[in-house]
């Protein structure tokens, strides 16, 4: 025991410093890394002190909009706006009306959002190829697999050949034409139909949830090829419809929360949504995946009946021309993806609100019935030849499109190049919406914008007259594709709906708020209805 007590000693005699070195070490890393943490935390400041004085620093071209404040922009802005106006559209109008028809707000640190207002500023922004561009941030590219794909939010190359074959081919497969008309009356025949069967004791029910299935019953035969009748489509394209409706009731135009502050994803990806987003996206995707590979695996050589397999024969076409084609399963994903999702809520939530303003004004169902009555009867089903001779109907259906604004505003496109707009600087990467309800309520156009009066659309020779300032659909290079097929069914159900169907609200009902349900896209209001048939 001597003997190690004096080997220790002994270490410890001729090593007098290695405590004192060890002290100093220690001493020294920890200095070193506190120094490292504060200069990290000091660059933090200076890039944010930095941000805040050049987003303050607007120059005299820059559009104008609200000031804001550092950091988290005009946020507080658009909440206070939304509280006050109910739908988010029409943020937008107040905003035009202050700042004028080309206006910028700020939402956390991201780059300005442009506001285009006014149809002069608008059929300049939407014609301009710089401004054709889409926003990249993270919830876009979960949403498009992480890299751009599809029609919606993609730019540049890939989607001029993506959205060139997409039109041709559904053209080719009687997209939008007369040939879809004896398949439009069948579906909506089954919905009359159910209707009937459904209020045969007189008791109010909501429909709307039946025209959804039926609107989009042949839409999904021209892209997957399968007929399905009301309450025959299969548990997993049920599921799709639902996820797709529950994500537009509950986003908007400017995106999540995630776009603009981005550093969120990594420390609250629940809390800001995102975790749900993704979870959702993902099984819709999966739901795609499923139906190309299916569709690759049963897939016949001869004429294709569906856009699935000839999508897939372009395919093998564009891969023995080049071996870095834009056309491959992935793609093809995601444009049947957007495809899908742009004829859900859209052509059904127009029907709805047809159906919902014509049961406020009965006046004007009346008339249309009128008119069904004299020009084809009840024996005899509308068809899509009939369009020309209902222009009374087609006044009624035009005022309702401008009025219920299903789609406000136009996705976000964003700027491919530094440019300017009706003479303020717009700078790459900013992010531009078109605020077509602004067009739709200009009250020096209209005059009386907040009326609805179908007569605005008839002249003196009682013809339908169409009116440019009426942008639904949008305008330019990327406006929506499925416009005539949308107009066509819209014309359709309303014609065969109203030539056999009364709907009036039930006794005492409150009247409904015709403004519609806030979302990426304007719901109908939700209300029951009595249906009787006509005698």
């Amino acid at each position: 025991m001597r003997s190690q007590d004096n080997t220790v000693w002994q270490f410890l005699k001729f090593r007098p410093n290695v405590g004192v070195t060890y002290k100093v070490c220690s001493e020294s890393i920890r200095i070193f890394i506190a120094t490292t943490m504060w200069f990290a935390v000091l660059s933090v400041v200076i890039v944010l002190i930095l941000k805040v004085l050049l987003d303050y620093g607007r120059s005299r071209k820059s559009p104008p909009g609200p000031r804001g404040l550092p950091i988290i922009g005009n946020f507080l802005d658009v909440a206070r706006l939304v509280r006050k106006e109910k739908l988010f559209s029409d943020i937008w109008n107040r905003l035009a009306e202050k700042y004028g028809p080309v206006c910028s707000i700020k939402l956390g640190m991201q780059e300005p959002t442009i506001i285009v207002s006014g149809k002069d500023a608008i059929t300049e922004m939407l014609n301009r190829p710089e401004f054709d561009g889409r926003p990249n941030g993270p919830t876009f590219k979960i949403r498009c697999g992480g890299t751009p794909q599809g029609l919606l939010f993609t730019d540049s190359g890939i989607w001029h050949s993506q959205r060139r074959f997409t039109i041709r081919t559904l053209r080719q497969l009687g997209f939008g034409k007369y040939s879809m008309d004896y398949i439009l009356q069948q579906d909506v025949c089954t919905l009359i139909n159910i209707i009937i069967e459904m209020t045969k004791d007189g008791s109010p029910i909501n429909i709307y949830s039946f025209i959804c299935l039926a609107v989009f019953s042949h839409v999904w035969f021209l892209l997957e090829g399968t007929k399905f009748d009301i309450g025959s489509e299969t548990p997993q394209l049920k599921e799709a419809i639902s996820i797709f409706k529950d994500i537009l009731r509950n986003v908007n135009v400017c995106g999540g929360i995630v776009n603009h502050f981005p550093v969120l994803r990594y420390f609250f990806p629940r809390l800001t949504g995102l975790k749900l987003f993704e979870e959702r996206q993902k099984r819709i995707d999966d739901f795609f995946l499923e139906v190309v590979s299916k569709h690759k695996t049963d897939k016949v050589s001869g004429e294709s009946t569906n856009f699935v397999d000839s999508y897939l024969e372009e395919i093998e076409v564009q891969n023995k021309k080049s071996l870095f084609s834009s056309f491959n399963e992935s793609q093809l994903q995601y444009v049947l993806k957007d495809l899908f999702v742009a004829s859900v809520d859209t052509t059904d939530n127009m029907i709805g609100f047809v159906i919902a303003y014509l049961v406020v004004h009965r006046d004007v169902q009346l008339k249309i019935q009128d008119e069904i009555d004299k020009t084809i009867g009840r024996s005899v089903c509308p068809s899509l030849s009939d369009k020309n001779r209902l222009p009374y109907l087609n006044a009624a259906l035009t005022e309702v499109s401008r009025l219920a604004n299903v789609a406000p505003n136009s996705l976000p496109h964003r700027a491919l190049s530094d440019s300017n707009l009706l003479g303020f600087e717009i700078k790459r990467n900013y992010t531009l919406i078109a605020n077509f309800k602004s067009v739709h309520l200009d009250k020096e156009h209209w005059g009386d914008p907040e009326v609805f009066r179908p007569e605005r659309f008839i002249n003196k020779e009682g013809e339908f007259v169409d009116d440019p300032w009426v942008m639904a659909f949008g305008i330019g290079r990327r406006k929506c594709l499925g416009e005539t097929m949308a107009r066509n069914t819209v014309f359709l159900f309303i014609a065969c709906l109203l030539q056999k169907l009364h709907f009036t609200l039930p006794e005492k009902h409150p009247k409904p708020e015709l403004h519609g349900i806030d979302g990426f896209l304007t719901s109908p209001p939700k209300m029951e209805i009595i249906v009787t048939q006509r005698q």
